[in-house]
């Protein structure tokens, strides 16, 4: 029993992640109904004990929920009556009925058991259902399918049994006395007794719930958007002995007892608005074709570029680039220092990047004074025009007597754009003047430091200093040798990616 259980597990998932992946595709492709409900009437047929063949009469419901166009599961229900017996009595010369007396278990087709059985059950089983020939590359869908079906479940029996010809009556009692009659043992005025001889029926029953394996296959046909019809033949495999009320430890009782239906079924499909047809009837083979029909034109995509910027219409962002901007990788136009105008119309393409400070239509920084240092980062904006100012715009300035002072000597810091060593116009003058404090004094050494963050922020200070140093020499004739060069870490010092110090060495 725990191996059938185990194998049964494995095969449903099996089914159930192979579906789910196909399921997963096939959603993206269009919207179909996914629920039927229905109901199902059923001969039934009992495989047991009592296996003479009698039709008993079921009907009951079902739901299925399909998981895909090929998986789904399904949750059935049946009322109905299971009927069977364990004689095909022929009639002999005599007229008589030919009965096995005193061979307990024979089922010969001219003599055997004059047992009869009737069972009121209901049950309810969940099984996981596989449509076959839904899937085809050679050929259409077929308004006909095939599926099969196995789960689990459960019947509740009410059965009840007994001997119609009085002398298997007999038999049967002589053989296993009162106690496998618990119906009742009854003499031919129908009242109790437990005399062999008066004996005319024994009754047996049983009432009980028991585990059920049903497993099957069916056809259906669709009506249309919303009708299914169909006919399923299922069987289930019990683990009991008892649904046929028939018990006894003959050589011919089998240990477990199994009954069929074969249900015509009428199910309606159901779905949300828009979802006109259903799973069971799309052919996913159809929605893989009619997919690559949208992948050529996504192919087609890819080789198209509308505003000729160099990056696809597929890939591109802004499909309205204007000619002769640069573009990233997604085809948006490229704005280095982020104000908000493209590099192309850019004249300031580095400019300094605050909150504070306003950018004029061509990307450019506003300077009101033209002292270098835009408009709210200058704490003076009206400095007079040539005037020496500091990183903050304040004017420096400068002791006429300072070229006899070389002990003290103060000098100010010049700033680069950024990610450049290219000396700025701006600082030019503050180049000049420490050229003449150098000239007055001598003897006066100077120690350029930049400041930088990252490994490759000291290449960057040290070409800084060597543009100080190279615009200092060819302009002034100031000696290499009395400029040295070096780099520290920049945490903490304003404007520490863009300045270089220029101090006394000492």
């Amino acid at each position: 029993m725990k191996n059938i259980k185990f194998v049964l597990v494995i095969l449903s998932l099996v089914c159930f992640t192979a579906s789910q992946a196909q399921n997963s595709y096939f959603t993206k492709f269009r919207p179909a109904k996914q629920w039927s409900a229905g109901l199902q009437i059923s001969p039934t047929s009992m495989n047991g004990d009592a296996d003479d063949l009698s039709f008993g009469f079921a009907g009951g419901a079902h739901v299925k929920y399909s998981v895909s166009s090929s998986f789904g599961l399904k949750i059935s229900g049946n009322l109905g009556q299971l009927k069977g017996g364990r004689a095909d009595l022929s009639v002999g010369s005599n007229g008589n009925p030919m009965v096995n007396v005193g061979n307990l278990g024979n089922q010969a087709n001219t003599e055997g058991d004059s047992y009869e059985m009737t069972n009121n059950f209901k049950d309810v089983d969940l099984t996981a259902v596989y449509t076959l020939g839904n899937i085809s590359f050679l050929r259409p869908l077929r308004d006909v399918q095939m599926f099969m079906f196995f789960g689990v479940g459960a019947v509740w029996s009410e059965a009840e049994g007994s001997f119609t010809n009085s002398a298997d009556a007999k038999d049967y009692f002589d053989v296993y006395g009162a106690d496998y009659f618990e119906g009742g043992v009854e003499d031919a005025n129908g009242d109790p007794t437990l005399v062999l001889a008066d004996v005319e029926n024994v009754i047996t029953k049983y009432k009980g719930r028991n585990l059920t394996l049903p497993f099957g296959i069916g056809f259906k046909r669709t009506f249309g958007t919303w009708l299914d019809l169909g006919l399923e033949y299922k069987m289930r495999w019990t683990r009991s002995d008892q649904l046929d009320a028939f018990s006894f430890p003959d050589q011919r009782n089998r240990s477990m007892d199994v009954y069929s239906t074969l249900g015509l079924q009428a199910s309606v499909k159901l779905g949300k608005k828009g979802e006109e047809e259903h799973y069971d009837w799309l052919n996913p083979i159809e929605t893989i074709y009619a997919d690559l029909d949208s992948l050529k034109i996504r192919v087609d995509a890819l080789s198209q570029d509308e505003d000729n910027d160099g990056v696809s219409d597929f890939f591109d962002t802004e499909a309205d680039t204007e000619a002769g901007a640069n573009v990233y990788g997604d085809g948006s136009v490229v704005d280095s220092d982020g104000d908000g105008i493209p590099d192309h119309k850019d004249v300031e393409r580095f400019s300094v990047i605050d909150s504070n400070v306003t950018y004029d239509e061509n990307g450019k920084a506003v300077d009101t004074d033209g002292d270098g240092v835009p408009n709210g980062l200058d704490v003076d904006d009206n400095t007079v025009a040539g005037a020496l100012v500091d990183v903050n715009g304040k004017e420096i300035e400068l002791n006429n007597n300072a070229c006899c002072d070389c002990d003290n000597v103060t000098l100010p810091s010049i700033i680069f754009d950024n990610n450049s060593s290219k000396i700025s116009p701006s600082s030019f003058g503050i180049l000049y003047a420490i050229a003449e404090k150098m000239k007055g004094c001598p003897g006066l050494t100077v120690a350029a430091t930049g400041y930088t963050r990252s490994k490759s922020g000291e290449q960057l200070a040290w070409k800084r200093s060597n543009a100080i140093v190279d615009h200092l020499e060819v302009n002034y004739g100031i000696e290499r040798s009395r400029v040295t060069t070096g780099f520290e870490a920049g945490s903490g010092v304003e404007y520490s990616t863009r300045r270089i110090d220029l101090n006394q060495a000492k």
